[in-house]
């Protein structure tokens, strides 16, 4: 889900402090560690906003270009994220725990289109 943001929102702070002042769900800048569709690599250094309800409930924001994010699901807990990448099992897993996951990043993209730039 990409949305580009008011002018003044582009950097990941700035995102962040909205947040804030929009959910009780804890946000944070982490060093980005989930894949997103297609992405076979990583990179290193590049950072995205976590808001976490649960440890298997979250999403992530990412900073693209300027004002332009990138709003996914997640499951904010490193080892859940690791027991959802393959097989049968993290098949079952994903299947059980992405609902809850998408409610959260529709939630913060619902937030976000209060300072979507139109």
């Amino acid at each position: 889900m990409k949305r580009k943001l008011q002018p003044e929102y582009n950097s990941l702070e700035n995102i962040k402090q909205f947040l804030m002042t929009k959910t009780s769900m804890d946000c944070s800048i982490q060093q980005d560690q989930w894949f997103d569709d297609g992405q076979v690599m990583l990179t290193a250094r590049k950072q995205c906003i976590v808001i976490k309800e649960s440890g298997t409930a979250g999403a992530k924001v990412v900073l693209k270009e300027n004002n332009i994010v990138d709003i996914r699901p997640i499951a904010p807990s490193t080892y859940i994220n690791t027991l959802t990448q393959r097989g049968i099992v993290a098949m079952l897993i994903h299947a059980i725990i992405s609902g809850s996951q998408n409610k959260v990043a529709n939630e913060v993209e619902n937030y976000l289109l209060e300072i979507q730039n139109n």
